[in-house]
């Protein structure tokens, strides 16, 4: 649920006072060490401040949202840094205008010839990214784990059944949307993922303002109720089908009738944007961005049980961020411009992004290089590197080249790309701007999948206790691929 007015008027209050303190930046006297001991105590401070309960968990619109952006600009700040939102009107926080979509009502009937299929009470929820959409009597498809690899032909009109469990379902879910399904079901087997998923869909989900209100209609099912839509036998065939090599979408002898609205509403939010002036105007940037947003109370309980805090997923790439920052101001200048950009409502589908690219505040194509870091505290010291992105841009070899002679070894390129769509990366690759998530995080299959399964996205991803070792490494990467891309004689290319 978004903020009403009153919240908003405390947020702007709030803003105000900070923009009102923005004097020039100071040069920390006593700056952190560089030992990997010490950048992560520094990163465990960080997160445990960003990631507390007072923040409530940097839910867009809220006073949370403030809290997290005074934070972060004020460390920005005492690290050096200046405003970059190139908007006298604007210092530091760059305004970005969402629309909430909250459910208001659906209805879900299912037909076989004339015989309506009766399926449990409660066991669809349906959504949309509208005001309303309305389906009649579309054929049903099911595509088990498919989605990025069918043609717009087998999608067009129809309602594809999808299965939920699997790492990939959200860019499956968006893939079908894009190709053309008229709506998209997704079977949840775990009563208690789905009703989780319902609980936090329940609060609304967000959309650029002014974006095209395509109405796309999506929704759950339970287990229960694909049984009773397919037959027990038959949900057991289709699911061992769409297991083995080869499967293809199977057309079923089913049509849904769907329909569902919502309740509009607006949020005002912000991305919050800093640089470091470079000696040499004119030569390009280098751009660092992670989004600070998570998703606020988003489980049943009260108090601290219901606030997801996201000290992994995002907290971690905030403090990498600063970090980062404190070190490269007390360096040699360097000779492009570094800006330093922390994203709103990346949960929600890489908005604070997709609004940074729209109207950023410098041309793009001046950005020489750009490096996302998001769900850093994973992966213990010593571990490999991954590209997120690789094969996308042309800075792979240079990259490459830095982590080598960090020490560093590559981790796998293939598994790190099944990430590429759900980071805000994606969004500044849309516009051919060079990025990518140069991640010890996302090398390590065994502990990123483990987050994936039992934090991400849910109240057990606090501080405390999370791995910082990979962390620590990365931001000393970091330091070093922003001096290697802000020098104009290490990475001549300049503006592209």
């Amino acid at each position: 649920m978004g903020a009403g007015a009153p919240i908003r008027r405390r947020i702007a209050i709030l803003l105000a006072l900070i923009v009102a303190g923005c004097a020039p930046a100071r040069i920390d006297s006593t700056p952190a060490g560089d030992s990997l001991d010490a950048i992560e105590r520094e990163l465990e401070a960080d997160i445990a401040v960003l990631a507390s309960d007072d923040f409530e968990g940097r839910r867009p619109g809220t006073a949370g949202e403030a809290k997290t952006l005074r934070h972060l600009a004020q460390e920005w700040q005492e690290a050096g840094l200046e405003s970059g939102t190139n908007d006298p009107a604007n210092p530091w926080f760059v305004p970005v205008s969402l629309q909430l979509d909250q459910p208001d009502r659906s209805t879900a009937t299912f037909h076989r010839g004339r015989r309506t299929i009766a399926v449990p009470e409660g066991s669809v929820h349906l959504y949309t990214s509208g005001r309303r959409a309305l389906l009649e009597r579309s054929p049903v498809l099911y595509v088990g784990r498919q989605g990025e690899s069918l043609d717009r032909s087998e999608l067009a009109g129809r309602v594809a059944l999808m299965a939920w469990d699997h790492p990939r379902h959200l860019e499956q879910r968006e893939a079908l949307i894009e190709k053309g399904a008229a709506a998209v079901l997704a079977i949840v087997p775990d009563a208690a993922d789905l009703a989780e998923l319902v609980e936090r869909r329940a609060e609304g989900s967000y959309r650029l303002a002014g974006a095209e209100d395509g109405a796309a209609l999506y929704g759950l099912i339970s287990a229960e109720g694909a049984q009773a839509l397919l037959g027990e036998r038959r949900a057991a065939e289709l699911r061992a089908a769409a297991d083995r090599e080869g499967f293809r979408p199977v057309p079923l002898d089913i049509e849904a009738e769907l329909e569902a609205t919502s309740l509009p509403g607006e949020v005002r939010t912000h991305n919050l944007i800093a640089r470091l002036p470079g000696s040499k105007p004119g030569s390009g940037a280098v751009l660092l961005l992670a989004h600070w947003d998570h998703f606020g109370r988003c489980a049943g309980g009260e108090g601290a049980r219901a606030i997801c805090n996201g000290a992994v997923d995002n907290a971690s790439g905030l403090a990498v961020l600063s970090a980062v920052a404190r070190r490269l101001t007390r360096g040699p200048r360097l000779d492009r411009d570094v800006y330093f950009l922390a994203t709103t409502a990346e949960e929600w589908g890489l908005l604070g992004a997709r609004a940074f690219a729209q109207d950023p505040p410098l041309p793009l194509d001046a950005i020489v290089a750009a490096f996302n870091v998001d769900t850093s505290a994973i992966a213990p010291r010593g571990g490999p590197v991954a590209l997120v992105g690789n094969g996308m841009t042309a800075l792979d070899a240079e990259v490459e080249r830095v982590i080598a002679a960090a020490g560093r070894e590559p981790g796998d390129p293939e598994y790190a790309n099944r990430y590429v769509r759900r980071q805000d990366g994606w969004a500044l690759l849309q516009h051919d701007v060079p990025t990518l998530m140069v991640s010890s995080a996302f090398a390590d299959h065994e502990a990123l999948e483990a987050f994936m399964r039992d934090r991400y996205h849910r109240p057990s991803d606090v501080a405390g206790g999370v791995e910082l070792g990979g962390a620590a490494e990365d931001v000393l990467l970091h330091v070093a691929l922003v001096r290697h891309f802000a020098n104009v004689a290490s990475y001549p290319a300049g503006a592209r």
